[in-house]
């Protein structure tokens, strides 16, 4: 197995870095899935899908070599602790010319950070790091695939995920459920139910991708945690060229954000049973 790439651009591992910072602060372990056009980051829950962040690796290196366990599996799984990630990407923030990463063995197995902090001065400087990984074997790899997603009874666009943050923040301090609903008129709905009130929030006009026609209700709705959803707007970091909402009548709702053709993020909530 092999695996070496190379980032230059300063937006490109500016993005990188908040990537992975936002996935640090929702879990302490990940896999990453690496294939010849991609990176997958995964987050699961006791095998029930969290998040998918899946990055171009065509947009953000210049270089990227990988062979995976064989010509037919070409394929590597890592799994390591993402706060470590993070913090060895801190150093991109001051000015990086460059960061190489690279499959290693020191020891054990690890992902090394070679960051080239070179400035206009003659005297060059390098920081590496070192974070240790766990190789999964391929016996496990069906556990950390991308999930099978059912067939949604709606698809349709979310507000501003800024405003949407001041929303859900004031929510969540008065209840712990939300109940998201939406239809095809373009009309969704954000409601918490508590002993003393019922508050909601409208938004109309918004585009809608797909609706089931022989949904016998007009309106999907699905009721969920309020804090996982809060969690999910953090990703407004990105500043994002979609964000879909897509819900399952209350079963599960599925978010899915696009920043250009280079990342797509996928954040499963399943629904909380009425």
């Amino acid at each position: 197995m092999k695996f070496r790439c190379r980032m230059v651009d300063p937006n490109i591992m500016r993005d990188f870095t908040s990537i992975v910072n936002t996935i640090s602060r929702i879990t302490k372990y990940c896999v990453l899935r690496l294939t010849p056009d991609e990176l997958c980051f995964n987050i699961g829950d006791e095998r029930i899908p969290v998040l998918w962040a899946v990055l171009s690796q065509q947009y953000l290196f210049t270089e990227y070599i990988m062979s995976g366990v064989s010509e037919e599996e070409n394929e590597i799984y890592l799994e390591f602790d993402v706060s470590m990630f993070a913090r060895s990407l801190n150093s991109l923030r001051i000015m990086a010319k460059s960061v190489k990463i690279k499959l290693t063995n020191k020891r054990q197995p690890c992902l090394t950070f070679d960051i080239d902090l070179s400035s206009m001065a003659i005297d060059s400087r390098q920081c590496i790091h070192d974070v240790p990984v766990r190789l999964i074997p391929r016996r496990e790899w069906i556990e950390h695939k991308m999930p099978d997603v059912p067939e949604f009874d709606i698809s349709i666009e979310i507000p501003h995920l800024k405003y949407l943050r001041c929303i859900i923040d004031r929510m969540k301090n008065m209840s712990s459920q939300l109940i998201i609903t939406a239809n095809k008129n373009g009309t969704m709905i954000l409601k918490i139910e508590v002993d003393y009130a019922t508050v909601s929030t409208h938004f109309k006009g918004l585009q809608v991708w797909k609706s089931k026609e022989e949904q016998e209700s007009n309106d999907i709705s699905a009721t969920v945690n309020i804090k996982k959803l809060a969690m999910f707007l953090g990703w407004d970091i990105l500043h994002p060229d979609s964000v879909k909402c897509n819900i399952l009548q209350e079963k599960m709702i599925k978010l899915t954000l696009d920043v250009g053709e280079y990342v797509k993020i996928h954040y499963f909530i399943p629904a909380i049973a009425s």
